[in-house]
């Protein structure tokens, strides 16, 4: 009797430990499938996240690339606006000029013995200002 007691036992004992491994053995499958589940919807959100980070890019890469052109054309504005008003001052300081040198011209023409005076005074001066 005593073996009999013991055998059963031991098949109650296989048989419980049996019972738990196939429930363990549940659990870890259990736990994959929501694992894979998981990084499913992991890489559902880094891909939907990765298309509105490029679709964000492309806006700012736009927003960017239309400032640019704006301030090229404002600057290309402003260099010709700079270039005709140094044109203008230019224009202004020829006209300037031939007008004194004609002025010079008719005051020598008018008054030679006095331009003559003043030239030599203007001489005196400068020699004793270099003599020093």
């Amino acid at each position: 009797m005593a073996t009999g007691l013991f055998s059963t036992r031991k098949k109650s004992l296989r048989d419980g430990l049996q019972d738990e491994a196939l429930a363990v053995e549940d659990q870890i499958a259990e736990l994959r499938d929501e694992i894979a589940a998981l990084a499913r919807v992991l890489a559902s959100d880094a891909s939907s996240g990765a298309g509105g980070i490029r679709k964000k890019a492309r806006a700012v890469k736009a927003e960017v690339s239309d400032a640019a052109h704006d301030l090229k054309d404002r600057a290309e504005t402003d260099i010709r606006d700079m270039i005709a008003a140094g044109e203008d001052i230019l224009a202004d300081f020829q006209n300037r000029y031939r007008d004194s040198g004609r002025k010079a011209r008719k005051a020598v023409q008018d008054n030679p013995l006095a331009t003559l005076g003043i030239a030599a005074a203007a001489g005196f001066l400068l020699a004793a200002v270099l003599r020093r």
